[in-house]
């Protein structure tokens, strides 16, 4: 007996009877279930999203960029400019990626003015419209296919219930969400051409897509492919023309060559390449032409994404072996296939390995499960076929971009696979068990969809500490109104900041230097922006809490005095470290890239253990240890025959007994060796 045979209460099945016959409900219900995104989650008018910092990394790029984004600088996509040595401005490029998608952005803030915030708050609302956009097609393809609404809605609510969609949904970059609608878009698109023969809206479709990203590519080749060859099984199977000879030579050259699937592939291609010749023209004229077209910048970054050239190769020598790669892409797989409700630790899986294998053997479980299951079915197994298949398609060629630990983001394009098996397994039970049982699954769903959105949204609120946030907001602001059109040095970030990207939004339109860049006196520098006090010098911002200005000859004097009155507290062969106020001082001359490429420890004792955040209590110190470039400066000229580098880290404000502080250096094998450590005792009269 099956289940369909089993007897069920009267009303209940009097129920799922009525829901069954209106057409109208599943999609509306979809929308429902889809507004909870906008609903919920933390402000959104700020980068919070401190759990995973490409989060924060990314949306506050994009949003420099978006910013900068305007005419005057040519329509170049850049994070920021500063001046050459000859007062001219230069740019630190992103042109990664199409022009169109930063211009929606900017259409979405044009309206709010000088209110950041409320930018970032209308850029996060179009990232959910997105969001929205992505699923909507989804289902939309999958009803097509399927021939049941409840199915697509049933598949679409429990793959975008994934802990990656709900996470990335409002991420403000077109290499996530956006480029996924962009995918799911074509993916319709060969759905209605496959069912309606409408060639045309599919190339449409192509086009739009690739103006929003290149991730369609990846749909677009093994449909491509796998077409090609079904026209050539049919020419091949064609008994109108002898299997001998040239005669079928040509006639299946000819079949090939008049294909839709070809002319599909060539267009796309070719719509990409001129959009790229484009973007790199653009920027070749905008750079006054002095720089060789294939060493712009946005080529130079095709080819490191490519791996032609790469520079991630020794850096990332271990996760870009095939093994590894491997591993972690199966373990996206896994973690795109379970609802967040079910999968509360995606965050920190790269450091449970654990839960690694776990995931890795879902992974593999549920890629194979799709693949065995598009085998059983006969109909629009193709279009399946290249979905499940695509998110391989794009992390194999491109494996020097996903293979990085911080790209993680990249299991989006997973989505396919889980869609494919969500489709497939609830094609399965309508047979096993008829319409009404996948009426009362989609119900499920919605609730595993709402019930993850809820969760993510705790995740997100948890994430940050609102005071502390908005005193780094204001803190912006206020450097902000101070330094209109004036140059800036970024010494160093407070913890919330610790993604300069976020300053470079703040500060747009404004001339910045930052971290270890050489400082000269050719440059043209008015402000430094710092989070360490420097004790004995006014600030301009005196109500900022977190991060403060300074008049850039003030403070270079300023320090200067303070390293010729006082004597070093630990001297080295590399750095002399000097204690002023709340504030240690790194200092070292004729200084190369070498003393400032790997960053400094820094482990702070206290006098009394319970003044320590409740974090390091159990260890006895605070761990403070950062990289050169976050608080470090690299003087040029200082003096003859070579330069200067310092570095200001801020001291807490408690009672402190002894500072243990020092740098390491790795060796070839990847260990690591002591380059020099040092301690220093301190008395109540010495700060």
């Amino acid at each position: 007996m099956t289940l369909s045979q089993m007897k069920t209460p009267s009303a209940f099945a009097h129920r799922l009877a009525s829901l069954q016959s209106r057409a109208w409900l599943p999609p509306a219900l979809l929308l429902l279930a889809l507004s909870s995104v906008f609903l919920m989650g933390g402000d959104r008018g700020y980068f919070y999203k401190g759990t995973s910092g490409i989060h924060d990394h990314l949306s506050a790029k994009n949003m420099a960029i978006v910013e900068n984004l305007s005419i005057d600088h040519h329509f170049l996509t850049f994070i920021r400019q500063f001046p050459k040595a000859d007062g001219k401005p230069t740019y630190y490029l992103y042109s990664r990626f199409p022009i169109e998608s930063y211009a929606l952005i900017k259409l979405a803030i044009l309206p709010f003015g000088e209110n950041l915030s409320a930018k970032i708050y209308a850029a996060r609302m179009l990232m959910l419209l997105f969001f929205a956009a992505a699923a909507v097609m989804a289902y939309l393809a999958l009803f097509r296919i399927t021939s049941s609404r409840w199915i697509a809605l049933t598949a679409a609510l429990l793959a975008f219930s994934s802990p990656f969609c709900l996470y990335y949904g409002d991420m403000i970059a077109n290499e996530g969400i956006v480029d996924l609608f962009g995918m799911l878009l074509v993916f319709h698109g060969m759905a209605v051409f496959e069912q309606e023969g409408r060639f045309r809206q599919l190339l449409f479709k192509t086009c739009i897509a690739l103006l929003l990203g290149w991730h369609v590519y990846a749909l677009l080749l093994p449909f491509i492919a796998f077409g090609l060859m079904r026209e050539l099984t049919k020419t091949r199977l064609d008994g109108s023309v002898s299997p001998l000879g040239l005669r079928q030579l040509k006639h299946t050259a000819l079949s090939l060559l008049r294909s839709r699937y070809l002319t599909l592939g060539v267009a796309a291609l070719l719509f990409g390449i001129s959009m790229l010749t484009l973007g790199f023209t653009n920027e070749y004229f905008a750079l006054d032409r002095e720089t060789p077209l294939t060493e712009i910048q946005s080529f130079r970054s095709m080819l490191n994404r490519t791996g032609v050239g790469s520079d991630l190769t020794e850096a990332y020598a271990n996760i870009l072996s095939w093994r590894v790669f491997l591993e972690r892409q199966f373990h996206r797989v896994g973690a795109m296939f379970l609802p967040y409700a079910l999968s509360p630790s995606f965050v920190d899986h790269d450091h449970r390995s654990a839960m690694l294998r776990l995931f890795v053997i879902l992974g593999i479980a549920v890629s194979g499960a799709s693949l065995i299951g598009l085998l059983l079915i006969r109909r629009y197994t193709m279009i399946l076929a290249s979905l499940a298949i695509s998110g391989f398609c794009w992390a194999l060629p491109m494996r020097y971009t996903t293979a990085v630990p911080y790209h993680h983001f990249e299991a989006l394009f997973y989505i396919g696979v889980t869609l494919t098996l969500f489709s497939l397994v609830l094609l399965y039970l309508r047979r096993l068990a008829g319409e009404r049982f996948v009426v009362a699954l989609s119900v499920a769903a919605l609730l595993i969809f709402a019930f993850s959105a809820l969760r993510m949204a705790q995740l997100n609120n948890s994430s940050q500490t609102a005071e502390l946030r908005e005193a780094a907001i204001a803190d912006l602001e206020a450097i902000r109104n101070t330094t209109d059109g004036k140059a800036v040095l970024i010494n160093s970030m407070p913890r919330f900041l610790s993604r300069v990207q976020i300053m470079y939004y703040y500060l747009s339109g404004r001339p910045i230097l930052y971290g270890a860049e050489t400082v000269s006196p050719e440059r043209s520098l008015d402000f430094i922006v710092t989070n360490a006090r420097a004790d004995g010098l006014a600030s301009l911002t005196p109500q900022n809490r977190t991060v403060f200005l300074y008049e850039w000859n003030d403070y270079h004097t300023h320090i200067t005095e303070i390293i010729k009155a006082d004597e070093p507290q630990i001297r080295s062969d590399f750095f002399d470290v000097y204690l002023n106020g709340n504030s240690l001082i790194y200092v070292k001359d004729d200084c190369s890239w070498d003393d400032t490429s790997v960053g400094f420890f820094l482990a702070i004792y206290p006098i009394d253990e319970i003044d320590l955040p409740i974090g390091f209590r159990q260890r006895g110190f605070q761990n403070l240890d950062f990289p050169f470039h976050y608080k470090g400066i690299r003087y040029k000229g200082i003096r003859q025959g070579g330069d200067r580098c310092i570095a200001i880290a801020q001291l807490p404000d408690y009672d402190i007994a002894r500072i243990l502080t020092g740098q390491d250096t790795r060796r070839a094998d990847g260990s690591w060796e002591n380059q020099w450590k040092g301690e220093i005792r301190l008395t109540n009269t010495q700060r």
